[in-house]
């Protein structure tokens, strides 16, 4: 991003701050490439809605024109912006004109007695809302034809016009290529609306290389070849269908479920109980895997929605309430090198206090080094500041001002010894990322830390934080996790702010963690890429004992694993050899009856090849982990049934999953070799 160019909009004339509105509207909806961040665009358009209400430039706020070059859609029915509010008072004066609109008294909204808003809102059998969260993705239209095929897609555009991108959004997890509804198709052609995104567990992984989910997921689908992440990467929320005539939205959320869709979080609610609802989703916030800037609120009614009509901008029904600003500017003061477990060396910003989501962040992570140099940072800079779902702060952008360069340390903050930097190359994206790393992270104090508070989390063992591992490392009373299982309380005791009482209890929590679940074990070690899903399928395969004597391609054969992961296991396990060996002189590892999920298809790794007719591939594969199986991607030992599309199964020239299957058949009863329907059928039956 590169800073605005203007920075008081107060003191801007009417027609410069109208100038820079759409300028930057362009920006965010035409060229995925936004110079300030979405709460610093709102106060644009606040400033000039304070001043004139109707200005022009209000009602293109949204709806700029399609990118030149990209094939046109024109869309049937306009997908319009939502009014947007702020605070209470707000949506409480929208709440009022519509009970004056619809109880017949649209003249008088301002003077209706707030008794009679809270009497319809309350009591009235058409007076609900359904509530959805506002994802900040990319609005679009996906058509269906009379058999539920999917023949177009297209982006929300200026809302009149907008831009073909089917081939992207046929590969979007979410998005069905045929629709069915039981045994037969009653709808005739339909549209669906909805938003794209990219979730946030997927953005951390590039989060050093791009400004934002939702200016990746655009690139991603409106690329024309060689997009920065697979189509695949993202999902679709649905949150509308027109076609058939139903009486309410959430009949036509079910229906859109029916169908196959993912429709969007939903809950509905009285009016009266929009301000709660709306706090909780603002606590609710941080844990999705999504990024959200407000709620959205829609009458569910659809005979009253026709009534209240709609606007050249937006329809009267609905309304987004917005979330408080999720950025703020502030002064980069300095930059910390904080050690990770594995010896890598991040940077971390050290800003002046701002406030963000109501709480005073001082300090924001950098990610790396090659993301401080894309950032051009000096000290003294003004910089923005971002909570990315609302949880870890972050810096977007800088704004210049600085006037001291930022060197990385040429040796480690924490024991002094020598740095390198490493490069790496994320796969998704073809780009390499330099990481700063210390050379002895076996010998750091800060990398030991981080290691041990890994293990003690990991483990739930209360107690342990930062500040008593510390201790215990200067103190020398450990040096890994082994040592915890020889502390006496009289030592502990010993420790600064570390009395009798706390004494016994962190015995007592190292005690209680001589039995421990296998796969936890696995994860407490920390080996990167040995996270829980992987743990989990390990642990349900082999003993402990069996895992340490596996090479690399036993576990790459596993379907959701593959070789970097397993190498990286392998190895992992092999260096920490001598720190297995120890904590197992002290702890017993058990394995639960089953590590996967239930279900009827637990224990079970499902495989597709073919073309399905029933449900996209994708769709396929999230049905089976639904149903407590795995779904895998190639066909190997472990595989169980493979599932043939029917354009295969009698083919002439099978393909090289069907090949592999029937040789594995040879000399063994598995995988089973079944048809799409005869799969699914089976299932329904049981």
């Amino acid at each position: 991003m590169m800073p605005s160019k203007l920075s008081q909009p107060r003191e801007w004339p009417t027609a410069q701050l109208a100038d820079e509105i759409l300028r930057h509207n362009r920006l965010y909806f035409a060229e995925a490439a936004p110079e300030i961040s979405d709460a610093a665009f709102d106060a644009l358009v606040a400033e000039l809605r304070r001043r004139e209400p109707n200005h022009t430039a209000l009602r293109q706020v949204g709806t700029p024109p399609p990118v030149a070059e990209a094939e046109k859609v024109t869309h049937k029915r306009p997908m319009l912006s939502l009014e947007k509010c702020n605070t209470p008072d707000e949506f409480n004066a929208w709440l009022r004109g519509i009970c004056a609109t619809l109880t017949g008294k649209p003249n008088n909204a301002k003077a209706l007695p707030p008794e009679d808003v809270a009497a319809w809102a309350g009591q009235s059998p058409q007076a609900w809302l359904v509530l959805t969260p506002k994802i900040d993705g990319l609005a679009c239209a996906i058509h269906y034809d009379a058999d539920g095929k999917l023949k177009l897609a297209a982006t929300r555009g200026d809302g009149e016009v907008g831009e073909n991108v089917t081939h992207s959004l046929k590969q979007v997890g979410g998005v069905p290529n045929a629709l069915t509804d039981g045994l037969f198709w009653p709808h005739g052609e339909l549209e669906v609306r909805g938003e794209v995104y990219l979730p946030l567990s997927a953005f951390q992984t590039v989060a050093d290389q791009f400004a934002n989910p939702r200016n990746l997921a655009a690139g991603v689908l409106k690329a024309k070849e060689n997009p920065a992440l697979a189509p695949s990467f993202l999902r679709f929320f649905a949150y509308d269908v027109l076609g058939p005539e139903l009486p309410t939205e959430t009949a036509k959320l079910a229906l859109l479920a029916r169908l196959g869709f993912t429709p969007a979080p939903h809950a509905r609610i009285r009016p009266t109980h929009a301000h709660v609802a709306f706090a909780q989703w603002v606590e609710r916030r941080p844990t999705e895997d999504f990024e959200a800037d407000g709620v959205v609120l829609k009458l569910d009614d659809a005979t009253l929605a026709a009534r209240l009509g709609l606007t050249a901008h937006h329809p009267r029904n609905a309304i987004a309430w917005k979330f408080i600003a999720e950025s703020g500017l502030t002064t980069l003061l300095d930059v910390e090198w904080s050690v990770a477990r594995t010896g890598t060396i991040t940077p971390v910003a050290i800003v002046a206090p701002v406030q963000l989501s109501g709480a005073a962040v001082s300090r924001a992570t950098l990610h790396n080094v090659s993301n401080l140099r894309r950032l051009g940072l000096q000290i003294g800079d003004t910089v923005e500041l971002v909570r990315r779902g609302g949880v870890i702060p972050h810096v977007e952008n800088t704004k210049g001002g600085g006037h001291l360069a930022i060197v990385p340390p040429v040796h480690c903050p924490s024991c002094g010894s020598p740095t390198r930097l490493e490069q790496t190359l994320n796969k998704a994206t073809g780009k390499t990322t330099e990481l700063l790393a210390c050379t002895t992270p076996e010998q750091c104090i800060a990398s030991r830390s981080r290691k041990l508070l890994h293990f003690c989390a990991t483990l739930e063992l209360d107690g342990f934080g930062e500040k008593v591992i510390d201790a215990l490392l200067a103190a020398g009373l450990v040096t890994d996790a082994a040592d915890l299982y020889t502390l006496q309380a009289g030592d502990l005791e010993e420790l600064p702010r570390v009395g009798k009482i706390l004494a016994q209890k962190l015995v007592s929590e190292v005690a209680r963690a001589r039995v421990v679940d296998l796969a936890l074990f696995l994860r407490a070690l920390g080996i990167e890429t040995l996270g829980k899903h992987a743990a989990m399928i390990l642990a349900d395969r082999w003993t402990f004992d069996e895992l340490r004597r596996l090479e690399v391609a036993e576990i790459a054969e596993l379907h959701s694993l593959g070789e970097i992961t397993a190498r990286q296991i392998v190895v992992g396990l092999r260096e920490q050899a001598a720190l297995i060996d120890r904590l197992l002189v002290h702890v017993r590892l058990e394995r639960r009856a089953s590590q996967v999920g239930e279900g009827p298809l637990a224990g079970q790794v499902i495989v597709f090849t073919g073309t399905l007719t029933r449900m996209k591939r994708s769709d396929a594969q999230a049905r089976v982990v639904k149903l407590g199986g795995l779904a895998g991607d190639s066909v190997t030992a472990e595989t169980t049934t493979l599932v043939v599309g029917a354009d295969e199964l009698d083919s002439a020239t099978p393909s090289s999953k069907l090949k592999k299957a029937r040789k594995l058949r040879e000399t063994g009863d598995k995988p089973a070799i079944v048809g799409e329907a005869a799969f699914w059928q089976k299932l329904e039956v049981e």
